[in-house]
């Protein structure tokens, strides 16, 4: 699990778990790191690994380690694979409780729903299917190419499934952004877990930071993290 640090030495701390394949070093993602800075955060990018068999071991337990060696958080950020482990976090105390999550994957979409249960039966951590989401999905301003190609293995999907369904309840400073339209996460998860009140939905593709109405989702992004949930209202 790798993190780095981006904005003024002087910014307010924030952590920010990525979502599974994002780096600093893709465009969009590096938007939304200098939007951020300009905006006065100090943050510190979580790059999590796209293949793991135990999802406490590799996931919850290096983001408390690299917390604990960190300045500390009053706000967290996530976004998709990093919104399930950020939930996960904030139920233990290892990140605050004021967080967006952008398009968090706390639930199947549709289309995965079969094809997990199937390759999650497999006894192995070997990742055995290639996953390259093309730009309507991701978003209009995202380059896929930069992405690199991962790949899926059984013991990753048996995880995040185990992860989802013992998904904790949302504290009150927990909001969500989100489009109708996501074709990687199940919105409907999204709707079970937050009231209506604490979800900003936006058009565009999974990654809001690479759709073409970014600057205004993310400006809203940055009021909830400054002011809380009230902001949306």
């Amino acid at each position: 699990m790798n993190v780095t640090v981006h904005g003024p030495a002087d910014g307010d701390p924030l952590w920010f778990v990525m979502g599974w394949g994002n780096t600093p070093a893709q465009p969009a993602v590096g938007w939304l790191l200098d939007t951020l800075a300009e905006a006065g955060f100090r943050t510190r990018a979580v790059e999590i690994p796209t293949n793991v068999s135990r999802f406490e071991r590799e996931y919850l337990d290096p983001l408390a380690a690299a917390v604990d060696d960190g300045p500390g958080a009053d706000r967290v950020l996530s976004h998709s694979t990093g919104g399930l482990i950020a939930a996960h976090a904030i139920d233990a105390g290892v990140l605050p409780e004021r967080a967006v999550h952008l398009s968090p994957w706390w639930g199947l979409h549709p289309s995965q729903r079969i094809p997990f249960r199937v390759l999650g039966v497999l006894p192995t951590d070997r990742e055995l299917t290639s996953v390259e989401p093309d730009r309507e999905t991701l978003g209009g301003l995202a380059e896929p190419s930069e992405r690199g190609s991962n790949g899926l293995s059984p013991s990753f999907v048996r995880e995040v499934r185990r992860a989802q369904s013992s998904l904790p309840a949302a504290g009150d400073e927990e909001v969500a952004f989100c489009t109708l339209t996501d074709g990687l996460v199940g919105v409907d998860a999204i709707g079970e877990r937050l009231p209506a009140d604490r979800i900003r939905l936006y058009d565009g593709g999974h990654e809001c930071f690479a759709s073409a109405g970014r600057e205004s989702i993310v400006a809203d992004a940055v009021a909830v993290l400054r002011d809380g949930p009230g902001a949306l209202e």
